[in-house]
């Protein structure tokens, strides 16, 4: 993916984060996720295109605050989820898509 963005999108090298669980790369704890988020909205502004890949085990928890029509929270689950937890879609909608630049 990181080779289709950069040779075939023209996304330079540096604004790729890449975090895997190879040993070769930064590892998908639940705050390096959370912080590669957190950094990709900083530094996104009006007009930035902006792709996320999340190539990993996903899951469900129940609801916690009443938001879905299924009583299930969708979640990320980091490599260190059984210390830190699971990533809910609430938290993504907080720390990712509503602050994102509109445009």
């Amino acid at each position: 993916v990181a080779r289709y963005l950069s040779e075939v999108q023209g996304f330079k090298k540096e604004n790729v984060t890449i975090l895997m669980d190879d040993g070769n790369h930064k590892p998908p704890t639940k705050s390096a996720i959370i912080s590669a988020y957190k950094k990709l909205v900083k530094e996104s502004k009006k007009g930035d295109v902006v792709f996320c890949h999340y190539s990993g085990h996903g899951g469900r928890l129940p609801d916690d605050n009443g938001d879905e029509e299924d009583g299930y929270d969708e979640t990320l689950i980091p490599v260190d989820f059984e210390k830190r937890g699971q990533i809910r879609d609430d938290d993504l909608l907080k720390i990712l898509v509503g602050p994102m630049p509109e445009g």
